[in-house]
């Protein structure tokens, strides 16, 4: 598990909470319906209403990389490839079929698949490379949900805000000389 994250959460959470009790508001004033409603629910809204189907479900599955990034082990890969070198030299390309299946990777299995088959290397490069590509945009517009959310939950938590002082105001509180009455 990242510790960065864990850590940025967990101050984030404490800033808030120690913020709200120095203001005077206390826990209370966190866990308000109004607010929450305004910020929560209108941020799902606006994410809803900004992201296609398929690219919001690719986000929910990303959102554990937050927290645990996929790992990438370089030497296991290579040591795979030696070994493929090794099966191909001695019984030929038709002798990795049973590596085919055994690859749980299915960007590698299919690359593995690909030679296999017989395909040109330059072939299996140019589509593997635009997989590659495709995959990367999918992924760069999965990460641009958690942006967009980024972006409208201090936007709506301004509005929940004022609709907060626009309220406190409506109750009979009222400005006298340019200082707010307190209750």
């Amino acid at each position: 598990m990242d510790l960065t994250s864990i850590i940025g959460v967990t101050l984030g959470f404490a800033a808030l909470i120690v913020g709200s009790i120095l203001k005077g508001a206390g826990l209370k004033g966190l866990l308000g319906g109004a607010a929450f409603t305004i910020v929560m629910v209108g941020t799902l809204a606006s994410i809803l209403v900004q992201t296609q189907g398929p690219v919001l479900k690719r986000a929910g599955t990303l959102f554990k990389w937050l927290f645990k990034p996929p790992p990438i082990d370089a030497g296991e890969l290579i040591g795979k490839i030696v070994a493929w070198s090794r099966i191909a030299r001695k019984d030929g390309l038709l002798g990795l079929e049973s590596a085919v299946e055994e690859e749980s990777d299915p960007f590698v299995k299919k690359g593995l698949q690909m030679v296999v088959d017989g395909g040109e290397p330059e072939g299996i490069r140019q589509a593997l490379e635009i997989e590659l590509d495709t995959g990367e945009s999918f992924d760069n517009s999965a990460a641009k949900v958690y942006e967009g959310a980024g972006i409208y939950a201090p936007t709506l938590g301004i509005v929940g805000a004022v609709l907060g002082l626009i309220t406190y105001w409506a109750s009979g509180c009222t400005a006298n000389q340019g200082v707010i009455c307190a209750r």
